[in-house]
């Protein structure tokens, strides 16, 4: 029995020091705040083991939802690998999370935007990175803001663009009907749904609106306040125009199995509104919204059990290395 339990000792040891090991991520942080967008702002700096003396920064805009900097870590990844590759990385938790005041859910993509930019300010200002080289990683709901980023600071250095959405009630359409038919839902289903959302909409156009929603809909109404205003803030966004404004090199990485957004339509209008000079496109065939592998994208639970033994396994090492191929060819990395 004693051998028994010494072995279960040592087996646990070895877990913990696999885990502690699998999970030390090759880079420094420290924690930072900003006031951008009219809100004080916290976030995290990430740094490089070795950095440069000044090296360039990627600022993070985050997708929907009340994120925080660090997207409860799935952000690690990506990070080493642009760490990896000398950069810097600034992520700020949403306005009303975290530390952060405010709230998100009463920004449009317009507020989101000038948040961005004071983020870019402020970098620039900072004599510890190269003001030259700041650039923007962005996903999914980030495809209304960089647009207007562009437009602001058009000297941005890069930006790096991750299943961005192009218009948002035909993305919203297009993500009921992609995700109820991987689900099995039939045709009929399909369409019962999209009538429902098609009268949410009409609402959604009323001043009144949300009161007669709350009538209609009682304790089955999904849609909170917040929720409801910031819908109405921003459903009219369109990214199209918008692209226009890029003026340095834009890096589109889609997923060919992405319910979220239509990846055909946005690469058909990125590549027919950005010039070939500046777009490069990937598109990851078995990669899902978020670049994660099939398998976690059925079974969201899984990645937190297999994220703990093989963090870096959940999402695909071709997008790591594609974002860290795009950086190695900026003149702001360790090749400059």
């Amino acid at each position: 029995m004693r051998k028994i339990g010494l072995c279960l000792v040592a087996l646990v040891l070895a877990a913990l020091g696999w885990v502690i090991y699998v999970n030390d991520f090759r880079f420094v942080t420290e924690p930072v705040a900003v006031t951008a967008g009219g809100n004080r702002l916290t976030g995290t700096l990430v740094l490089p083991e070795h950095a440069p003396v000044k090296p360039g920064v990627v600022v993070f805009v985050h997708g929907d939802g009340p994120a925080n900097a660090s997207r409860d870590e799935g952000y690690y990844g990506i990070w080493e690998a642009m760490a990896q590759q000398g950069y810097a990385v600034l992520s700020f938790d949403k306005p009303g999370v975290g530390g952060s005041g405010g709230n998100w859910l009463h920004q449009t993509m317009a507020d989101r935007a000038r948040e961005t930019a004071d983020i870019i300010d402020w970098v620039r200002r900072d004599g510890r990175f190269d003001a030259r080289c700041v650039g923007l990683w962005g996903t999914s709901q980030a495809g209304w803001v960089m647009p207007e980023v562009a437009r602001l600071r058009p000297d941005i250095a890069f930006t790096l663009a991750v299943a961005p959405a192009i218009n948002w009630l035909r993305q919203g359409r297009y993500n009921t009907r992609a995700a109820m038919a991987a689900a099995g839902d039939d045709e009929a289903q399909i369409q019962a749904r999209e009538a429902h959302w098609r009268h949410i909409q009409t609402l959604l156009e009323q001043p009144d609106g949300y009161a007669q929603y709350r009538r209609e809909y009682g304790a089955a109404a999904a849609l909170g306040a917040d929720r409801w205003r910031f819908i109405r803030a921003n459903m009219a966004s369109d990214a199209t125009a918008g692209l226009r404004h890029f003026a340095t090199p834009v890096h589109l990485i889609l997923g060919g199995r992405d319910v979220n957004v239509d990846a055909d339509e946005t690469e058909r209008v990125y590549r027919q509104t950005i010039p070939a000079s500046l777009l490069t496109v990937t598109r990851i065939d078995e990669a899902d919204h978020v670049m994660i592998k099939p398998l976690f994208a059925r079974h969201p639970w899984l990645i937190n059990v297999v994220g703990l033994f093989a963090p870096r396994s959940v999402q695909y090492d071709a997008y790591r290395q594609d974002v860290a191929a795009f950086l190695a060819a900026q003149p702001c990395g360790r090749g400059r």
